[in-house]
């Protein structure tokens, strides 16, 4: 069970960032389908995911670091498009929003990884 865990994370590490409650319900699943027919709860603990980060030489890593520097002139003229599109809207419909409401839906960018 852990070779296939280990397997699915190399196959996965480069594409996804991948958390550790990510390779405990891997875990999980990945014992379902090898007791079929039992109707066991299988849990694993965060010890367990400790020992076998440690086996396999997984640690956190930053996905992505800072962005390059920004082009001013594109950000001014960006910036005009913007305005034009709020000013179709009344003042009291007009919020501000930082960029976590922005990337509400944006990976977070730590993972786990192998190198």
């Amino acid at each position: 069970m852990k070779k296939v865990v280990y397997e699915w994370f190399l196959q996965h590490q480069e594409r996804v960032n991948i958390t550790g409650e990510l390779i405990l319900q891997k875990a999980r699943d990945t014992m379902k389908l090898v007791y079929l027919h039992d109707d066991s709860d299988f849990n694993f603990s965060i010890g367990w995911l400790g020992k076998f980060k440690h086996r396999h030489g997984i640690k956190s890593f930053l996905r992505f670091g800072e962005s390059e520097s920004v082009d001013v002139q594109d950000m001014e003229q960006k910036l005009v498009s913007i305005r034009e599109k709020i000013d179709q809207f009344p003042m009291k419909d007009v919020f501000n929003m930082d960029e976590t409401g922005l990337f509400y839906r944006l990976q977070d960018d730590l993972s786990l990884a192998t190198k």
